[in-house]
């Protein structure tokens, strides 16, 4: 700082403690049983799924970078940066300076400085304003005669005033109007900016010459501005440039040693051919009571760290719920808010690239901006998994105001470049008891002959006593056509609310979609988690509990989604406290309409946490490709963490096979893949010569031909070597079992010419 030409003030922010944690009458809703548990696996097959779920399990504990953060959302708004317990805007009106007062302030409460007047000899220097320039950490503005220059570091803002030339030796005078709503007061060597959760020192200026000479200055408040003079003594014998070091600390009176709040995750998967995927969980960040900020953190599909702790909005804008989607195609995601900027509500989305590089803040739904009247509340963002031009889906919910007498659902389609597709929202519903909680399938599903569309689904009030909530649904085609009209989902009398809906699962040519949601028999009572199953009329193709059901648990706040032939569906459990998540992954049996829980697992880790809302995604989320993988992120309460767990995980694990000892001669065998539906089972015969494989079922069959050798197959269909077989993504062949064995004919222990290898044992996942 000292070999350039400025007069300078250092915001230096001392921190010394972190934030406070602190219709007509409708039959009574009958539960349907829970779905038939799979019998259970081995104990080797148990132990090995637990052990894979924990290697590929990710703790997050969202703590700080370790350098100060820059974003500039709007091409045309303020430049932003974030350091340890600050954030600061910087535009052509100043700097706005906003002190983390914990995350349970009721509020930000912002410290505005500004260039207010800067005289040489009593002469005014003329003020003329440029849009701020950042250049590596520091932020440069230009008002004409006078450049401001603030160098940022995570503890600490210098502030400085470089005078390149001077009209005369005379004082230097500064005036720098500070603007706040906390309240102001003389202290020794300064002003202090004060309320009950902390205040903010503007204090011990000091001269400094370019030869180091020092003399420590009066800081005057004015009531508007803090007034520092440097005497035309010192600036007479002075070598420029001239420094001047007021300190800006940042305290808060507060007893908790805790971080900033975080919670309410979500998550999105893509393909990303050559990157091993790319999976991007997104949170929000408590920094006071109305100021929500949006961090990322992205993983390749193996949870290896791609980019750690990012920045999607750091801003005074408040985000108040995240969602994310993402886009094979462009391979790209969509991060979606609701946000609130004073009395407005409106949605906003950024793109993230599969390398985490941001693009621009834009609106996509906001009262006088784009769209039609009326704040908007809670979106959620689905995707279109083809590897071709598709779009993003945004459903958001309208409240009433002047110009509307009833809430509303509506929702948009994003481009992949993040330009809106139609400016005008499409209706879905309107009720003027209310609607609320909308839910978009992650995906749309390929096409593979059958509608690519979206499910829809919200929670509706009831007009009439006992004004109860249920579930309604609609669909939306892939293109942005809206299909048929608004159905039930779930409208009995009792209270049926907070849906999930999933990407789409095929079975036997037929498309459906899984939904889950809340049900309590009345208000107040515990919840249980019930799935429907519906079809692309709006009808029922059946129903099921997907909680375990066991007397006062309370499960709740569920997510749910497919990867085009399973689904996952996921929840909140307690029976008071803590409380944990569950997830149970289920499969339809069209032959009998019937449900299987193909796998539940309690993903808390230990009794003494409380988990909180989870979010699940299909690693190839509505099936464009085939794998039975996971990802559900939920957060641990009490270490204010995250967790990202890989949940199912049936993908290359070799102890899927098991080796019979058949082999007959000197001829190897090998497996290797997964016998989970959906993946590839890989059988190698080793040797040389004419050698070959044999499908079919475990057996015992002596050779009967002159030797002791015999078959572990029976009956049995002849292969080629090596056997490479994709297994049927149908849930109806779980369970089942097959054996493959190994042949040649350039061997010698039966007739001269035949040995056989050992028998791979497997079950169909």
């Amino acid at each position: 700082m000292h070999n350039k030409p400025l007069l300078a003030c250092t915001l230096a922010t001392l921190l010394s403690g972190l934030a406070a944690q602190a219709p007509a009458p409708r039959a009574p809703v009958s539960l349907p049983p829970s779905a038939a548990e799979a019998p259970q696996s081995d104990a080797t097959d148990a132990a090995i799924l637990h052990q894979s779920r924990q290697q590929l399990g990710a703790r997050h504990s969202g703590t700080f970078f370790e350098q100060v953060q820059f974003d500039q959302p709007r091409a045309s708004g303020p430049l932003w940066a974030l350091g340890s317990a600050w954030k600061a805007s910087f535009d052509a009106n100043g700097t706005t300076v906003i002190p983390f007062f914990g995350s349970t302030a009721p509020q930000n409460f912002p410290v505005h400085l500004r260039l207010a007047q800067a005289t040489v000899g009593g002469e005014p220097l003329r003020l003329v304003t440029e849009a701020p320039q950042r250049r590596d950490t520091s932020v440069h503005t230009s008002h004409g005669s006078v450049t401001e220059v603030i160098d940022t570091h995570l503890d600490t803002l210098e502030q400085s005033f470089v005078f390149e030339t001077l009209p005369n030796r005379g004082a230097i005078a500064v005036e720098v109007r500070i603007d706040s709503e906390l309240q102001a007061q003389p202290i020794a060597n300064g002003v202090r900016f004060a309320n009950e959760f902390g205040h903010v020192d503007y204090t011990k200026a000091i001269a400094i010459d370019q030869q180091g000479q020092r003399l420590p200055l009066e800081i005057v408040w004015t009531g508007t501005a803090a007034h520092m003079e440097i005497p035309a003594s010192f600036v007479a014998n002075a070598k420029l440039p001239i420094v001047l070091d007021p300190v800006l600390s940042y305290w808060y009176g507060l007893g908790s040693s805790s971080t900033q709040l975080q919670h309410d995750s979500d998550v999105a998967t893509i393909q990303a051919p050559g990157l091993n995927g790319r999976t991007l969980i997104v949170w929000q960040r408590q920094f006071s009571s109305t100021d929500q900020d949006c961090f990322g953190v992205m993983f390749d599909n193996n949870l290896g760290l791609v980019q750690t702790d990012f920045t999607i909005d750091f801003t005074g804008e408040d985000w108040l719920k995240v969602a994310v989607a993402g886009s094979n195609y462009a391979q790209n995601f969509l991060v979606t808010a609701e946000i609130r900027v004073g009395t407005t509500w409106f949605i906003g989305g950024r793109l993230i690239a599969a390398d985490a590089v941001l693009g621009n803040l834009f609106d996509i739904e906001r009262d006088g901006v784009i769209g039609v009247p009326g704040n908007s509340f809670a979106p959620d963002v689905g995707s279109d998994p083809y590897f071709g031009v598709g779009r993003y889906c945004v459903v958001f919910m309208k409240r009433p105001n002047i110009f509307s007498n009833a809430d509303t659902i509506y929702y948009k389609q994003v481009s992949t470049a993040g330009t809106l597709v139609t400016a005008s929202p499409v209706l879905v519903d309107t009720n003027a008891s209310g609607v609320d909680h909308p839910s978009i399938s992650k995906s749309c599903g390929q096409s593979n002959g059958l509608p690519a569309q979206w499910l829809l689904s919200w929670q509706r009030t009831w007009p009439n006593a006992p004004n109860d909530q249920e579930v309604h649904g609609r669909f939306v085609s892939w293109n942005g056509a809206i299909v048929g009209n608004t159905f039930g989902i779930a409208t009995s009398v009792a209270e049926e609310s907070k849906p999930s809906s999933s990407s789409p699962i095929d079975s036997n040519g037929t498309r459906y979609w899984p939904v889950a949601f809340e049900v309590a028999q009345s208000l107040g009572q515990p919840r249980d988690i019930l799935c429907r199953l519906m079809r692309a009329d709006g009808t029922s193709q059946g129903s099921f509990t997907a909680s375990n059901g066991a007397s006062g648990t309370d499960e709740r706040e569920p997510s749910c989604d497919s990867d085009g032939t399973r689904f996952v569906v996921a929840m909140t459990t307690s029976a008071g406290s803590p409380q944990g998540v569950e997830a149970a992954t289920v499969a339809y049996l069209p032959a009998t309409s019937s449900f299987r829980i193909e796998e539940r697992s309690q993903l808390s880790t230990t009794f003494l946490e409380s988990f909180g809302p989870c979010s699940v995604v299909a690693e190839f989320s509505g099936g464009s490709s085939m794998s039975p993988r996971y990802f559900i992120s939920f957060t641990e309460r009490n270490t204010n963490t995250f967790r990202l767990a890989a949940f199912g995980g049936w993908t290359g694990n070799a102890n899927f096979f098991s080796y019979r000892p058949s082999q007959c001669g000197n001829l190897p065998i090998s497996a290797s893949g997964s016998s989970a539906i959906g993946q590839t089972v890989t059988v190698t015969v080793g040797g040389s010569g004419f050698r070959g494989t044999l499908l079919g079922f475990p057996a015992h069959v002596p050779f009967n031909a002159g030797c002791s050798c015999w078959f572990g197959v029976d009956p049995s269909i002849t292969y080629g070597n090596p056997f490479v077989w994709t297994v049927p993504n149908n849930p109806a062949y779980v369970g089942l079992p097959l054996a493959v064995q190994g042949w040649s004919f350039s061997g010698s222990q039966c007739l001269g010419m035949i040995d056989l290898s050992d028998t791979v044992d497997f079950t169909i996942r």
